[in-house]
């Protein structure tokens, strides 16, 4: 699957460079398909092949772009949905919401746009519909990279909402999974800022995190543990493992464990909000436990390819989304590097086992991760390195815990919520000292073709320790008529 997606990812960011025809694109790909299926013996099937998954990428990409009808520049009534919870900043809230309808003055116009809320009043909360006189601004953010990828991540624009321009709020009880586990987290909360951490780490919601606290994770290159994604997913699996284990002594009961996970897997990937990241996560682990079941054998770089395949399929978008590609990187990097240096050490005792497997994960994904993270903030966190496989046992416990206290009864889930918040505590206290280093982090933006050189290395790396570990196959000689004596 990694020479499928290759060129089908090509096709993808020529779609975001070069304008063609959507007939002629769509007629490109019939007659590669055509050519290659004549041409099936010979060698020249796999140009005409990687043709059209070439041209497969650019219809997808043509077909998939977003395309809402929007009243841009003008004062108009609209009509707002907030769909997220208003993160606090300096002197104002950000929230996601949806533009429902609009009206141009004769007539409402339905409308499904994603847009960036700006809250200048306390009036408005999760879940309201806002019905407002305002305007909508194409612009999110003074910074032109940023909008790009806010405008690929389905958002068509920013509105701000004051007790000004407010004509009148429906207030409605968000009752879907992520506010109900946010909700009873609350009830557990004793700090503010290790609760933020518990969260964000469980609910996969950021929006109670302080800008300093927010501003340390990202300085040490640890805003991945803030961003709900496989690291998260895998403890769930080991807490739901766990949980299920006296199924696995009964006759077929590994296939029912097996099922039970996946439905879990997912329920916690709709709760923690289902970004792009969780989203990988839960289809590799749901393919991983349907191996299980069936006895059939994983390859975690084929189906992380397959995952990857399918995921820019539905949304070709996701390709230019930062969190895509730093979960998609370090996944990569631990199935091809921190797989194969964790295999040195299955004859060692299981504690100093897991501890150099933490310590393996977290440098491979760090060192994987860290060309996307300079060129898109500016920064190379040189600490995070070291620290990353530190605070990793403090994540376990968070999420391990913090999951138990979100599903079990109130009064039975205190001590998880207390050991979780105790341990966001420590770790919100390690992350804090590290990014007051003087060596903490440097300033550096790499250059795009220093990204494309750093990942071309670690590829080619990747080929040599193949290459290197190659199953040596003897080939026998085939025998019409064997006569045994």
């Amino acid at each position: 699957m990694l020479v499928v997606l290759v060129p089908f990812v090509a096709g993808i960011l020529l779609a975001d460079h070069i304008v063609v025809p959507l007939y002629l694109a769509v007629a490109l790909f019939l007659i590669s398909v055509v050519v290659a299926y004549v041409a099936m013996p010979n060698r020249v099937v796999w140009g005409y092949v990687a043709l059209a998954l070439m041209t497969f990428g650019y219809t997808v990409a043509e077909l998939r772009a977003p395309s809402v009808a929007v009243p841009y520049g003008r004062e108009c009534e609209m009509v707002i949905s907030v769909e997220g919870i208003p993160s606090a900043r300096e002197g104002y809230r950000v929230a996601d919401g949806s533009l429902q309808q609009w009206h141009d003055g004769e007539r409402w116009h339905d409308s499904d746009g994603r847009v960036r809320l700006w809250l200048r009043t306390d009036s408005v909360a999760f879940g309201d519909r806002v019905h407002m006189c305002g305007r909508l601004n194409e612009d999110i953010s003074r910074y032109g990279d940023y909008n790009r990828l806010m405008h690929r991540r389905g958002f068509v624009g920013g509105v701000g909402i004051s007790d000004y321009n407010v004509i009148a709020v429906t207030r409605t009880k968000p009752t879907d999974l992520q506010s109900r586990a946010i909700s009873r987290l609350d009830t557990y909360a004793t700090d503010d800022a290790s609760h933020a951490t518990v969260v964000a780490m469980v609910a996969g919601s950021r929006h109670a995190m302080p800008n300093d606290l927010r501003e340390a994770y990202s300085k040490t290159g640890l805003s991945h543990l803030m961003a709900v994604s496989g690291l998260h997913l895998g403890i769930v699996l080991l807490v739901i493992g766990f949980m299920l284990m006296p199924l696995r002594f009964m006759h077929g009961g590994h296939r029912i464990a097996a099922l039970l996970a996946i439905v879990a897997i997912w329920l916690y990937a709709i709760m923690s909000g289902a970004s792009p990241s969780v989203v990988r996560a839960a289809i590799m682990l749901s393919v991983l436990q349907l191996s299980l079941a069936t006895s059939a054998r994983y390859n975690s770089l084929n189906a992380l390819a397959v995952t990857i395949f399918a995921m820019l399929v539905y949304r070709p978008n996701y390709l230019f989304d930062i969190s895509f590609q730093l979960s998609v990187a370090a996944v990569f990097g631990i199935v091809a590097w921190a797989v194969p240096l964790m295999r040195v050490s299955r004859s060692w005792p299981r504690l100093v086992r897991s501890i150099y497997s933490l310590f393996v994960v977290g440098i491979v994904a760090t060192l994987w991760t860290l060309p996307i993270v300079s060129h898109t903030f500016d920064n190379v966190p040189i600490v995070g390195v070291v620290v990353t496989p530190c605070v990793l046992l403090f994540a376990y416990a968070i999420v391990a815990c913090g999951i138990l206290a979100v599903v079990l009864p109130v009064p039975v889930g205190y001590p998880f919520a207390a050991v979780a918040e105790w341990a966001a505590h420590v770790q919100n206290g390690v992350v804090a000292w590290s990014a007051d280093l003087p060596f903490a982090a440097v300033e550096y933006t790499m250059p795009a073709w220093g990204v494309v050189l750093c990942y071309a290395l670690y590829a080619a790396i990747t080929l040599l320790y193949w290459s290197k570990n190659q199953k040596k196959v003897v080939t026998l000689h085939r025998y019409a008529n064997l006569e045994r004596h």
